[in-house]
């Protein structure tokens, strides 16, 4: 089911939200993960091309049923403004390509996981 970037947005400040109460250390680096669906291969890798030059590295691309799925991540942080900015480039690069963004996900990064250097 197709949502507008900011559905997208408000989905993933709740995910944030979640996160915080489960004591994720949001403003850390993590490999994140995210899905889009598409209804061609070609689209796909177009968006995938587009998100390769953004920064993200592309993990899968596969056809189930009826959608081709581009699975793509990014080492990043999940606070707030950052989920923010990474779902409106993601959005607009797959709108761009007639694709559905179906979210992003990533393992918790706790206390006892801090940065080496810290």
């Amino acid at each position: 089911m197709p949502r507008d970037v900011e559905e997208q947005v408000a989905l993933g400040v709740q995910l944030v939200e979640q996160r915080l109460g489960l004591g994720d250390r949001v403003h850390q680096l993590r490999p994140i993960d995210h899905l889009a669906g598409f209804r061609t291969r070609k689209a796909a890798e177009a968006a995938g091309e587009e998100l390769v030059a953004a920064g993200y590295r592309i993990d899968g691309l596969y056809r189930r049923f009826l959608t081709v799925w581009l699975e793509f991540s990014a080492m990043t942080a999940v606070d707030s403004a950052m989920a923010a900015a990474f779902t409106r480039e993601v959005v607009g690069i797959v709108d761009r390509h007639g694709g559905t963004y179906d979210g992003w996900g990533g393992f918790l990064v706790g206390d006892d996981e801090a940065a080496p250097d810290a």
